[in-house]
């Protein structure tokens, strides 16, 4: 079997304070970009911290495969 991959990296929009719990709206991004890749094939395999203010996680490399036919 031969696969492809595609990363993409998520950011949540607006203005984020100090302190501020953005896991939830990471969370729904995450759900978003999962189901509609999913729908053209793709499958998640990996979600990575990929940038982290004040101790917070910002921004998410997300990772996706699927069978090349």
């Amino acid at each position: 079997m031969n696969y492809e991959y595609k990363s993409i990296s998520l950011t949540p929009d607006g203005i984020r304070v100090k302190g501020d719990d953005i896991t939830e709206k990471l969370a729904a991004m995450i759900n978003e970009v999962s189901n509609s890749n999913g729908k053209k094939g793709w499958r998640l395999i990996s979600v990575i911290p990929s940038l982290k203010s004040e101790g917070a996680v910002v921004r998410l490399l997300v990772t996706f495969e699927r069978e090349v036919t």
